[in-house]
């Protein structure tokens, strides 16, 4: 719920399975379909490919909920058309230059999955390019380190302007059975590490 509240920069970190990239697939997708014209960019450090990227996930939602090109959103190879002649991109920042970053100016969203791997550089890069009125940037991820760029920036330094919430699997109403299978072997055969690195 703290995430659905305007800011400049919405955090979800947490072990696997709490619904994190579930989350903010669809609050994308509800934020193209209130403003028109939403221009976004879903990025990760590395993407070799778009099988990296979020784009199958955001394909997903947008079947589950029944929205295609009626309402606006038309699938391409390698980016999705939203209402309003808005587009959603895929980037990877750690074959990205200063150049190529400057090409996101004016884009609204920036969601990066998997930010536990997003550098110093890139988050310098990212964070003066998305400066459009009302732009967030918004970070999902699995803790590694605190001296991770995006553990030092949302939880350590804590900007004014950004909502932060821890989530696990206990806060997931969907966690799925083979999940919950898996958490109980971790459990049971690595409780030190389980504890350590917030597996789940």
């Amino acid at each position: 719920m703290p995430l659905l509240e305007p800011a400049r920069y919405k955090g979800a970190y947490g072990g696997r399975g709490s619904g994190k990239s579930h989350f903010f697939a669809e609050l994308l997708i509800e934020d193209c379909l209130r403003q028109p014209g939403t221009l976004a960019v879903c990025i990760r450090e590395i993407q070799k490919s778009l099988k990296d990227s979020s784009k199958r996930l955001i394909e997903a939602k947008l079947k589950e909920l029944g929205l295609g090109e009626a309402d606006g959103f038309k699938v391409f190879e390698k980016q999705i058309q939203t209402p309003g002649d808005g587009l959603i991109v895929f980037v990877g920042l750690q074959d990205s230059n200063n150049e190529n970053i400057k090409s996101l100016e004016g884009f609204r969203r920036a969601w990066v999955e998997e930010a536990q791997m997003l550098s110093h550089r890139s988050l310098a890069l990212l964070r003066p390019t998305i400066r459009a009125k009302g732009s967030q940037i918004w970070a999902s991820w699995n803790p590694r380190r605190k001296g991770d760029a995006i553990d030092d920036f949302f939880r350590v330094r804590r900007p004014r302007d950004a909502i932060v919430v821890e989530v696990n699997w206990r806060d997931n109403p969907w966690f799925p059975k083979v999940l919950e299978d898996e958490r109980l072997t971790d459990l049971r055969l690595f409780p030190e590490r389980y504890e350590r690195r917030q597996m789940y």
